[in-house]
């Protein structure tokens, strides 16, 4: 389930994004934080974090969770995006693609095998974004699921369109995100 909502997120922002300078082998160049906008989505079973980095380097952040949502205090939104998601060990790669312009990854464990919880990583860098997702099941049932989606890179338009389709979070706060980076609709 928190697969499907962060790749959907992924693709949402991934079509609105633009225009970051890209090395030969699809890297970003300078990544993290070489040009334009960081959106990261964290989500557990219970709640989920959104937080948007613009190039100046302000930091805005919300929180949903039961069907509520509220705008961050500055401080901690800077102190969450600063600080990597709690990952456990990383997936074994399963598949490996670099061309110039792009580059892929992807990591996995099948939830079927022995003793062993779902997760996936994928790394994807193309026409300027880098995007990573990093999704774990856990264990049995869906109060230990979590997962963590970055996309680097993102442009003014992507992160109006990602706070826009962001439902978990109320109009007003969605609003509050926007202002607070600089980008609030005249």
């Amino acid at each position: 389930m928190l697969r499907a909502l962060m790749l959907g997120y992924m693709l949402a922002v991934l079509a609105a994004c633009d225009g970051v300078s890209t090395s030969p082998d699809g890297d970003l160049e300078g990544a993290p934080g070489a040009g334009g906008y960081t959106i990261e989505i964290r989500a557990s079973a219970s709640d989920q974090t959104f937080l948007v980095t613009a190039p100046d380097g302000r930091v805005v952040g919300a929180r949903a969770a039961e069907g509520a949502s509220m705008l961050m205090e500055n401080d901690r939104a800077m102190a969450l995006a600063g600080a990597p998601p709690t990952q456990g060990e990383p997936p074994p790669e399963v598949v490996s693609l670099r061309v110039p312009g792009f580059n892929l990854r992807i990591g996995g464990v099948d939830e079927n095998a022995d003793g062993e919880s779902g997760q996936v990583a994928i790394s994807m860098g193309a026409n300027g974004q880098n995007i990573e997702i990093n999704a774990d099941e856990g264990g049995p049932g869906d109060a230990d699921d979590r997962a963590h989606v970055r996309i680097i890179g993102a442009d003014e338009q992507a992160v109006r369109e990602f706070i826009a389709e962001a439902d978990e979070l109320s109009p007003s706060v969605q609003a509050q995100m926007l202002a607070g980076l600089g980008i609030a609709e005249q």
